[in-house]
């Protein structure tokens, strides 16, 4: 859940240092103006994991949204599981590839 601190612009000014110290991971703060629409203030590092999940989800809707291809990565994925079940194709883990978790 995102937890996200009200601040008023003239404190996030005034406090600046203190406030952004505060903001890591899913802890943002939403900085508030009279003259602007509200502003937030994120961590780098969650941003960027909110953009690689959205552009995840968009290639997933577009797989989706073509039936014909859908259809042949369920088949693929059924061949694969068949030929790993009957020892034809063996898949390694992460680990044994990279020699790390």
């Amino acid at each position: 859940m995102i937890v996200a601190k009200r601040v008023p612009a003239t404190t996030f000014r005034n406090k600046f240092r203190r406030l952004a110290a505060g903001v890591s991971g899913k802890r943002v703060i939403l900085i508030e103006n009279r003259r602007q629409k509200p502003k937030y203030l994120v961590d780098k590092e969650f941003l960027d994991s909110l953009i690689r999940q959205q552009e995840s989800a968009l290639a997933t809707l577009e797989v989706l949204a073509d039936p014909a291809r859908a259809d042949r990565l369920i088949k693929l994925g059924r061949t694969v599981d068949a030929r790993v079940r009957s020892r034809k194709l063996r898949l390694f883990s992460r680990q044994e590839v990279f020699g790390r978790p």
